[in-house]
């Protein structure tokens, strides 16, 4: 892979060069050297064309006709026209510098001012010798003047040596830009192959450009190291929950076969007394193993999100008033200590009233049945400052421990602080979690040191 990598990037970066230096080159050779315009300006026509324009009058005097001031106007040039004696005898729009009578000295130095961009040229009237000067705009075209040793420039000018030298560079250039980009881009791809795999090890990690990219990685590998835990765990405790849900639904199965076996055998003699204990047996076990199945299917539905919740305005202090009462009125709960409290009378929600209803049957029998028989429950109900309901189940048991605390509103949990075997399918506390998310509210565990356990719960009030 690294080699690939190098052999890619080598090749892409001495492409690019190559291509960029081929425009260039294109570029150049189309735009200044083919049309001759780099170093190459001569205004000799333009000059040579204007002696047409000069002509003696009639008095003997040196003029320039229309066509040529207009010339120069549209050009914005200046003349000046110098007799043999390099005395001026004509001028129009001459720069300010130009002096009236030239020395051969001044005429040199004039030529060659960088002030002022200026030709001369010659044309005999009459057999006189008159020179016309011409000032171009410096704006547009300027005049340089070089001196260089022509041997030194020939040697500059050894054009496939400095081509070579230049196709070096660009090869070493890029062999270090390869290995500086290919390097971490390899640990990046190796790292991504390992996570691939399931080994989630953490690089060391050097600064560099892709610095940010490889501490995203560890972090990607810390969250799936702890994601794959997870999962482990998870999937021993749904093996665990499996299992202990096979043994409840078996066990009464068993005592059904068996009661169903005695009532169907004609040897037997069974009275009336006797016929009714093993059909309330089978009704018995049977509502149970109808509960579990139940269990299993409301909690798919909500994992699912698949369950349609059928929400009406209810008053929650009536709902939770009943299920107390529903648990109290059975034998096996009539003894207990249930506290309700509540800030008003009427506090209405709009909830799905079986499903709330489930949510506290869930919680309150939690708190028995994994706590001793003086429990005491203690149910809440208050108004927050946003309006929003809070419903608190608090017991004073002996609470739960971190680890249960951790996993108390996970599927196939079952806690280990249970006084006897408790039957069920282990998914209530689920469920009720679930039922609350489902009304866009939140559910929390709370362990209160020597003094139970407290579940809260915020339902968004009408």
């Amino acid at each position: 892979m690294k080699g690939k990598l190098i052999l890619h990037y080598f090749i892409t970066f001495i492409a690019a060069c190559s291509i960029i230096f081929l425009v260039n080159i294109s570029f150049m050779r189309i735009n200044i050297y083919n049309q001759s315009a780099l170093y190459n300006y001569n205004p000799d026509e333009i000059i040579e064309s204007f002696k047409e324009y000069i002509f003696l009058s009639k008095d003997n005097k040196i003029m320039v006709d229309d066509k040529g001031l207009s010339f120069l106007q549209e050009n914005n040039m200046g003349l000046q026209v110098l007799n043999e004696e390099n005395e001026e005898v004509f001028s129009y729009r001459k720069p300010t510098s130009a002096p009236k009578q030239y020395s051969n000295l001044s005429l040199i130095n004039m030529y060659t001012s960088e002030d002022v961009t200026m030709f001369l040229n010659e044309k005999i009237i009459e057999e006189k010798n008159y020179t016309y000067l011409l000032f171009l705009d410096a704006n547009k075209v300027n005049r340089t003047t070089f001196s260089y040793d022509v041997e030194l420039v020939k040697r500059a000018h050894k054009f496939p040596i400095l081509i070579i030298i230049n196709i070096g560079l660009i090869l070493i250039m890029s062999f270090l830009f390869t290995l500086r980009i290919t390097k971490p881009i390899n640990r990046i791809i190796n790292k991504i192959i390992s996570l691939s795999k399931g080994v989630y090890l953490k690089n060391n990690i050097k600064q560099g450009i892709y610095y940010n990219v490889e501490i995203k990685l560890n972090e990607l590998s810390d969250r799936l190291n702890s994601n794959e835990i997870e999962r482990n765990k998870l999937e021993e405790m749904r093996e665990e929950w499996i299992s202990n849900i096979t043994h409840d639904i078996k066990t009464p199965l068993t005592s059904i076969m068996g009661s169903a076996e005695i009532l169907s055998d004609t040897e037997y003699d069974i009275d009336n007394k006797t016929r009714e204990k093993y059909c309330n047996i089978i009704m018995k076990k049977s509502e149970y193993i109808k509960t579990l199945v139940e269990d299993l299917n409301l909690s798919t539905r909500l994992k699912n999100n698949s369950l349609v919740l059928n929400k009406k305005k209810i008053n929650i202090v009536s709902l939770i008033r009943h299920v107390i009462i529903d648990i109290i009125n059975d034998e096996k709960y009539n003894h207990k200590n249930i506290e309700f409290i509540y800030s008003e009378e009427e506090i209405f929600l709009e909830v799905d009233e079986q499903l709330i209803k489930r949510v506290f049957v869930n919680l309150i029998i939690n708190s028995f049945i994994h706590n001793s028989e003086s429990v005491k429950v203690k149910i809440v109900i208050s108004k927050l400052k946003n309006n929003n309901i809070s419903i608190s189940i608090r017991d004073n048991g002996k609470g739960v421990s971190t680890e249960e605390l951790n996993n108390i509103f996970k599927r196939y949990y079952r806690g280990t602080n249970t006084r006897n075997k408790v039957e069920g399918s282990g998914l209530g506390m689920a469920i009720a979690h679930d039922i609350i998310k489902a009304h866009e509210g939140n559910i929390k565990a709370e362990n209160i040191v020597n003094e139970g356990l407290e579940i809260s719960i915020i339902l968004k009030k009408l």
